[in-house]
């Protein structure tokens, strides 16, 4: 009992992780919007315009999705080993593939997000993968 509840934390810690990429893009935009001024000035020399929308959009879509996969395994740390484990792994992997996008996305030779971004979408990797060593 006492181990299962330890993972459901660990991997609530995963959801906040995964929420902290949002907050900080709400803060970046209501404040600074220093990540759309980063894209809108790597799309400019090629005459290329872009929303603060779409940028936004994807980072709290990043966010967003990262959160739920990490609820999933929430609702599932109490279930039989091999599916909680499965669970853990997809979201591990998962959550690394959305993280290392915002990382090592390019487009016309140049980053449209600056490192950071991907750096806060693959925080919630770490906590998974405390979560999958412990739950081993």
């Amino acid at each position: 009992m006492r181990q299962s509840l330890s993972e459901k934390r660990t991997a609530l810690l995963a959801v906040g992780l995964s929420l902290v990429l949002a907050v900080v893009a709400i803060v970046d935009q209501s404040g600074g919007r220093s990540l759309f001024d980063h894209a809108a000035a790597a799309y400019a020399p090629y005459g290329k315009t872009i929303s603060s929308g779409t940028v936004y959009g994807l980072v709290y879509g990043v966010a967003v999705f990262n959160a739920l996969v990490w609820l999933l395994v929430v609702a599932l740390a109490r279930t039989p080993r091999p599916i909680a484990v499965s669970a853990a792994v997809l979201a591990i992997l998962l959550t690394l593939t959305a993280g290392l996008v915002l990382l090592l996305v390019t487009e016309y030779g140049v980053h449209p997000f600056p490192p950071l971004w991907g750096v806060l979408a693959l925080l919630p990797v770490l906590a998974g993968g405390f979560l999958l060593v412990r739950r081993t």
